[in-house]
């Protein structure tokens, strides 16, 4: 459960992180917000995983898919690797994380 939870927090910042450096570095304040925003939500399902909550991992598997959706659209659009690629790949990276997480926490019960 921890381990789950740490890769979410990692995550959760990077998208924190990047919603700050676009802001940076585009002047975008939509990219600000949403980074706010996403990296906030990401890092509250986090603490809610380590702490046991497997509603708190439903929420985490469809943010992160829709999250992912956005990436992958942002990277087909642009064709560029970084940031929109990268982060698509990252995402998908989590969400099967969180994923073999819901599946070995149902299977336990």
């Amino acid at each position: 459960m921890k381990i789950t939870a740490s890769i979410l927090s990692i995550y959760g910042l990077l998208i924190l992180i990047g919603g700050l450096v676009g802001h940076w570095k585009a002047s975008s304040t939509a990219s600000l917000i949403s980074g706010l925003l996403c990296g906030s939500v990401l890092l509250l399902l986090s603490y809610a995983i380590a702490r046991g909550k497997l509603l708190a991992q439903y929420i985490a598997l469809a943010f992160i898919f829709t999250l992912d959706a956005f990436f992958t659209h942002r990277f087909a659009k642009s064709l560029h690797f970084f940031p929109a690629g990268m982060m698509s790949l990252l995402s998908l990276i989590v969400l099967i994380v969180v994923a073999l997480k819901i599946r070995k926490t149902v299977k336990a019960r």
